[in-house]
C-alpha cells in the first residue's frame, strides 16, 4: 500500500471530517445556549450576592449600602424618603419612619423597641426599624429591576 489512499479510506476521512464539523457546530450551539442562560440568570446571581444577609434583619442604612454596591445610586436619607413617599414607612409625627401596616403585613420590616431612661427620671421608647430578609429581597429586586429610582 504505497502513498495512495483507497477510495474507501478517502471516503472515511471526508465522512469523518463532516462528522467532526457537525460535532463542532453542536458544541458551539450548546455553548451559545449556555451563554444565553447565564445572561438571563445574571440579575438573580447579582441579587443572591446582595442578600447573603437574608436570615438577619438589617438597618435601612445597611440596605442602602447593599443597593449602592449593586449599582443603585441611593443613600440612607434618600432611601428613607423613597420608602415614606411610596407608603412603606410612616410620614409624620410619632409614626415617622415607622413601618406602615401594609409593609408589616408584607413582612418587610420588624421593629425593635428600646427603653431609654433619662437622667431626670422620665423614660422614652426608641423604635428602630429593621428590614427583614424578606424585605431585603423585596427591595433589592424592586430597585435592581427598576430603570431609574428617584426619591
Amino acid at each position: 500500500h504505497g502513498a495512495y489512499m483507497t477510495d474507501e479510506k478517502a471516503f472515511n476521512v471526508i465522512h469523518n471530517a463532516d462528522g467532526l464539523a457537525d460535532l463542532l457546530q453542536q458544541a458551539a450551539d450548546q455553548l451559545k445556549a449556555k451563554d444565553i442562560q447565564i445572561a438571563e440568570m445574571k440579575p438573580k446571581a447579582l441579587f443572591a450576592d446582595a442578600v447573603s444577609t437574608s436570615n438577619s434583619s438589617i438597618l435601612i442604612g445597611q440596605l442602602a449600602k447593599i443597593l449602592r454596591q449593586n449599582g443603585v445610586n441611593i443613600g440612607q436619607n434618600r432611601l428613607f424618603a423613597w420608602m415614606r413617599k411610596n407608603g412603606y414607612l410612616g410620614t409624620r409625627g410619632s409614626n415617622r419612619n415607622i413601618p406602615t401596616q401594609r409593609s408589616m403585613e408584607l413582612g418587610l420590616f420588624k421593629t425593635k423597641e428600646t427603653v431609654i431612661n433619662h437622667s431626670d427620671g422620665h423614660t422614652t421608647v426608641n423604635i428602630t426599624t429593621k428590614v427583614t430578609g424578606k424585605g431585603q429581597q423585596y427591595f433589592i429586586n424592586k430597585f435592581l429591576n427598576a430603570p431609574v429610582m428617584e426619591a
